[in-house]
């Protein structure tokens, strides 16, 4: 039940991550149409761009691996049983999640720090607060911590042979 929710949540802010596409698309086309056809550039594009993309991939991070799309060495791993993946698995979800937890703590009190100080970007004239921004740093990794989580409950489930690791 705990796995279902995880992954819920990991597919929905997936597909929400996967959607900002569509405004990153509508403001480049409107940055290129301004720039271009009536010499007028703006002064948000840049901006918006790279925390739009930025915040894609962010949120993606805990659906791909809920859909066991990370980066893995499949020429020796598909040599292996399902329990010796499940256990090759488990080891790295033992040092990474340690790891993403103490990432969400940093990056919430870098967060919480430019949300009280008031930071700026200072990358464009747009002049945006990176609090926001920051913000989606926090949910990513809080997402993903929670998906590592997941993913270890079902590698001891493979472990025990009530499943697999990998759907």
């Amino acid at each position: 039940m705990i796995v279902r929710l995880i992954e819920r949540l990991s597919e929905y802010f997936g597909i929400a991550g996967a959607l900002l596409i569509v405004p990153l698309i509508l403001a480049t086309c409107y940055e290129v149409f301004a720039r271009y056809l009536f010499g007028a550039p703006t002064i948000w594009a840049y901006e918006v761009g790279y925390t739009i993309t930025g915040s894609h991939f962010l949120l993606g991070m805990a659906f791909t691996l809920m859909a066991g799309d990370h980066i893995r060495i499949d020429v020796f791993s598909g040599h292996f049983s399902a329990r010796t993946r499940a256990l090759i698995d488990l080891a790295g979800y033992v040092v990474l999640l340690p790891l993403t937890i103490w990432l969400v703590i940093y990056l919430y009190q870098y967060m919480h720090g430019a949300w009280v100080q008031g930071e700026k970007s200072g990358q464009s004239a747009l002049n945006m607060p990176v609090w926001p921004f920051r913000l989606v740093f926090v949910t990513a990794f809080l997402l993903l911590s929670l998906q590592i989580f997941a993913e270890m409950i079902k590698a001891f489930r493979a472990l025990r042979g009530s499943q697999t690791a990998r759907g």
